[in-house]
């Protein structure tokens, strides 16, 4: 008896939220079909552990700042989870514009919870953005699995 283990993953982001003062815009998406051929050493063998999303996968602009500092939030939106996965996210670029950005530049985890990602001043857009999923296994029941991605920005 052959048997095919399939898991999907799509990540959808979801319409951003803004604080007074500034704006947040993302765009991109990211999906991940996980199956027989990501087994690491053939069939018996277990799933790679991780997979990342390009470089860039997730964009996002920062109008309207006025100058002002601000800081982003992210969380994962429910959906069709497994406990075991874990989502994270970094940015890989400082995109462009009249303002600056810092930190973020490692991988940070996200929840259901707001989580700081990265900080700035003033404008900026094309800041890239890329995705990590860890905690596959065989174990985890073949499905759909998806979450989306909620950004929120606040002024300071």
């Amino acid at each position: 008896m052959k048997a095919r283990l399939a898991a999907g993953v799509l990540l959808l982001l979801l319409p951003a939220m803004a604080a007074s003062g500034a704006d947040v815009s993302a765009i991109g998406s990211w999906t991940k079909i996980v199956g027989s051929g990501d087994l690491i050493a053939g069939a018996g063998s277990d799933l790679a552990a991780q997979y990342e999303s390009v470089s860039g996968t997730t964009s996002l602009d920062i109008t309207n700042a006025a100058g002002g500092a601000w800081r982003i939030f992210a969380r994962r939106a429910s959906g069709t989870w497994d406990p075991a996965f874990r989502l994270s996210i970094r940015r890989t670029s400082d995109g462009s514009g009249s303002g600056s950005v810092q930190g973020g530049a490692s991988y940070v985890e996200l929840s259901t919870l707001d989580t700081e990602i990265l900080t700035g001043v003033g404008d900026r857009s094309g800041i890239a953005l890329q995705l990590k999923l860890s905690g596959m296994s065989r174990k985890v029941s073949p499905n759909t699995y998806s979450s989306g991605i909620i950004f929120t920005v606040v002024a300071q």
